[in-house]
């Protein structure tokens, strides 16, 4: 045993007595994509590439509500919907991925009735009087479908109104184990959790040690910056294997209030720092917000970008340690109703406007940080090559919660 907080949670139990999970499924609206990827849409995690599309695996619930007027007023029915799919992981070589499946519980006069995944029926926390908690599981597949199922850490579960999350984040780079960001709205830590039937989970990062905002983790990229309000700002080293504590530095100098999206590239530290406002509310001139740049080796701090007039916006939206940039978002509202999509040459110390315009953000950025997923306000997806400046739209998804490169080999 490690000597550190370990859980050993048994996958999720089922009212079935199946023994296989049910094969995955062509999509019922084929799309393709320029290159592999997983989708998570409404009740579907679905595979894409440039010869078509298939489900992975297949999610829905049914939920009784009562009627609270009308001549039908205290009678109960039932509706069935497609599962909230969301937080979705990948392991670009094996194609190995894990997800959140959200459980909104009993709550005022709605009941859960049922949850099914791959056609097997998901047993929920329930509380001593029997209602359904509110929680997520975390949901392991592969390339064949549904490998595992686990409720986590039980204290995620809760029936007080209070929301709590398990969004999987990142695999360990050979793909054996899932990184895990929990926590309320008021806290975050994580967990570790190996991959395969029986999922086993490991804290690697205590509550208080980052707050609410969490941190970034990127691809191919051991540390990752912390804030908290006691504690300042600090860089902590993620153990390679997932299996240890990580290892935190000492405070840095820069002041955690303001700092947004902060991302390690290389030797210097990238963020976004809101502006200060005035007696009106305003940030112009010197109190805009900017973007800045710390080598972490000397501790010098500046400033490669001003925001003008803004106070805050979009933060900092991917980072590529290898292509060694950082991509962000500016709305640009007020000169063209647009949103427009910029690259930050951390190595040149260069800003390049791309043609992708109309985004919020990136579900995720390749390895070598050419290929992202963007969104738009829609949840619709692009797949983003920034060397050629081009984009191609999914189509036949609905709305995607999130999305993973894949790099199959």
């Amino acid at each position: 045993m490690h000597d550190i907080l370990r859980s050993t949670v048994l996958t999720a139990l089922l009212a079935t007595s199946a023994t296989a999970w049910a094969e995955s499924s062509p999509s019922p609206e084929a799309t393709v994509s320029p290159v592999p990827l997983i989708a998570l849409a409404p009740g579907r995690v679905v595979y894409v590439d440039s010869g078509g599309s298939r489900n992975l695996a297949e999610c829905e619930y049914v939920e009784e509500s009562k009627w609270l007027a009308g001549p039908e007023k205290g009678t109960r029915f039932q509706e069935k919907e497609p599962c909230l799919l969301r937080a979705l992981a990948v392991h670009p070589s094996t194609g190995r991925w894990a997800m959140a499946l959200a459980v909104d519980g009993d709550e005022g006069t709605q009941r859960f009735v049922s949850m099914t995944l791959a056609g097997r029926r998901l047993e929920v926390p329930r509380d001593k009087s029997g209602r359904a908690k509110e929680g997520s599981f975390i949901v392991m597949g592969d390339m064949n479908g549904v490998v595992a199922v686990t409720p986590g850490i039980p204290g995620q579960w809760t029936s007080n109104g209070v929301s709590h999350m398990q969004f999987p984040e990142q695999f360990t780079a050979d793909g054996s184990r899932v990184l895990v960001a929990t926590g309320t709205v008021t806290t975050s830590d994580w967990w570790s959790w190996s991959f395969g039937p029986k999922p086993e989970g490991i804290h690697v990062l205590p509550v208080h040690q980052t707050d609410k905002a969490g941190n970034e983790v990127l691809p191919g990229e051991s540390r990752t910056v912390l804030r908290h309000d006691k504690g300042g700002v600090r860089i902590a080293t993620m153990d390679p294997t997932g299996t240890k504590p990580w290892k935190l530095g000492p405070p840095l100098k820069q002041k955690r209030k303001g700092m947004l999206s902060p991302m390690v590239i290389g030797d210097t530290m990238v963020f976004y720092r809101e502006g200060t406002q005035d007696e009106g509310g305003n940030c112009e001139g010197a109190d805009s917000a900017t973007y800045r740049r710390v080598d972490l080796r000397t501790g010098q701090e500046r400033i490669w970008k001003t925001h003008d007039t803004y106070c805050s916006g979009y933060e900092l939206t991917a980072g590529s340690p290898r292509r060694k940039s950082v991509f962000f978002i500016e709305s640009n509202y007020f000169e063209r109703k647009l949103s427009q999509l910029y690259e930050y040459s951390v190595e040149r110390d260069e800003v390049r406007v791309t043609k992708a315009e109309g985004f919020v953000g990136a579900h995720d950025i390749s390895g070598d940080g050419r290929t992202l997923l963007l969104f738009d306000q829609g949840r619709s997806v692009a797949v983003f090559d920034a060397d050629t400046d081009e984009y191609v739209w999914l189509k036949g998804l609905g709305r995607i919660t999130d999305a993973g490169l894949l790099d199959l080999r």
